[in-house]
């Protein structure tokens, strides 16, 4: 078993992987990644991933980072317009991860940093996220990035 990047040096200062909007081919792929957010959970469906990519609206977009064909990292950015401040714009970045052998490269920086600048692009006056409270090292990463607590996220679940 090879060590996690994040436990090794990068294999180089100029890591190589492109960042682009995921399509309907990543959807299995996608969905192998994504069960690392939740591994006690069942993996999406790909099959409903592909049809959800090929039915993405305006709003959304699904961000990925691959290398030689291999999915790195996800993220997903949803805008929204404020009905009470006049329809100021905000975005929320959801679903972020990193593939846990490719930690430590710079790949969740950068999938961060084109999340920002689409949020940019889209007019957005704020970019949020929640995290899990136990996740600490992704709020170091997030603090990294600028972000600061901000109010107090609350759920129902409607199970």
């Amino acid at each position: 078993m090879r060590p996690a990047a994040s436990q090794s040096l990068p294999d180089s200062p100029f890591t190589d992987y492109h960042l682009r909007a995921a399509s309907v081919t990543d959807a299995t792929a996608l969905a192998a990644l994504l069960q690392q957010l939740a591994p006690d959970e069942p993996r999406a469906d790909a099959k409903l991933l592909a049809l959800r990519l090929s039915e993405l609206p305006i709003s959304r977009v699904v961000l990925v980072a691959e290398r030689d064909g291999k999915l790195l990292g996800t993220c997903t950015l949803n805008l929204i317009e404020h009905l009470a401040h006049n329809f100021a714009r905000s975005a929320i970045v959801e679903d972020v991860v990193v593939d846990g052998d490719a930690r430590g490269l710079g790949i969740g920086q950068a999938l961060m940093g084109k999340a920002i600048e689409r949020a940019r692009a889209w007019g957005c006056y704020k970019l949020a996220l929640s995290s899990n409270q136990s996740r600490e090292a992704a709020h170091a990463f997030y603090a990294g990035r600028g972000f600061k607590p901000h109010g107090i996220s609350l759920a129902l679940m409607l199970d």
